[in-house]
């Protein structure tokens, strides 16, 4: 199947109309294309031209080429589609960031794996930072839930906690476990459950409402690490063609949402 192309461009730009007149030199042109154009007077075009951020024309391959000028980079789509950018209405933009951010354990299919993947991303934290995140899934290696042998002698700079992917279960280091001063003689939690391995020593597991234990200890993030966050999700959805989202803040997010009053420092 012809694979489809998705040049993406915010449903907020002005389309305007297009005449074969000599036009001032737009910065890109893409031309033979299938473009939905989301404006019902107008809603399919072959080309179109962009002068800075602003898409400035849609219309006909020969109408969009008269904005062409010595330093117009001009793109042949080859029949490909061509669509506004996706407006995502309901996303925890700063969450999903922190997850992006942090290390990537949903896609391990081995236990060597799982364990080689966070050791690397640990290496490169400063001490004391808490590795958060994850979204491990244990079905990826046959359904062997981790302990936190697999990762102490890795991550004993750092407290460790690792969410399962569908967010009820998380793997703690000892030192994670340290912070929150638990260790075999702590009780079980109504709703949850706490791991325990065959000596009675924790294994590291907490599960449902036994996760409180160790989310309690872990320290609201740095406005280093929520702009961080928010560059990491920025730079995913623009490279998804989403262009415009709708934040759904946690209760006492207030945090989060002062995040995006604050200029990003670094580069998106």
């Amino acid at each position: 199947m012809k694979k489809i192309f998705l040049f993406l461009f915010s449903c907020l730009f002005l389309f305007t109309g297009c005449t074969t007149e000599k036009k001032s030199a737009a910065d890109l042109i893409v031309i033979n294309a299938a473009i939905w154009t989301g404006n019902n007077e107008q809603p399919r075009a072959e080309a179109l031209a962009v002068q800075g951020d602003t898409l400035v024309a849609v219309g006909t391959t020969e109408e969009i080429l008269s904005y062409q000028g010595d330093q117009t980079k001009v793109i042949d789509a080859q029949g490909r589609f061509i669509t506004p950018g996706f407006i995502d209405s309901h996303v925890h933009f700063i969450t999903g960031g922190f997850r992006l951010a942090s290390v990537q354990l949903r896609d391990v299919k081995t236990i060597k794996s799982f364990m080689l993947t966070l050791r690397d991303y640990a290496a490169k934290q400063k001490p004391g930072t808490w590795i958060l995140g994850g979204d491990w899934d244990n079905e990826n290696w046959g359904g062997q839930l981790p302990t936190r042998e697999w990762i102490d002698k890795d991550t004993k700079d750092n407290p460790v906690f690792i969410i399962r992917l569908d967010g009820h279960m998380g793997l703690a280091n000892s030192a994670a476990l340290k912070l929150a001063g638990l260790d075999k003689n702590v009780k079980d939690v109504e709703g949850g459950v706490i791991g325990r391995l065959p000596n009675g020593e924790l294994s590291g597991i907490f599960r449902d409402n036994a996760m409180d234990l160790i989310w309690k200890v872990i320290p609201e993030p740095t406005e280093e690490q929520m702009e961080q966050a928010l560059v990491a999700a920025m730079n995913y959805v623009a490279s998804n063609g989403v262009t415009s989202v709708h934040h759904m803040s946690a209760p006492g997010g207030t945090t989060e949402i002062d995040v995006f009053s604050v200029p990003v420092k670094k580069g998106f």
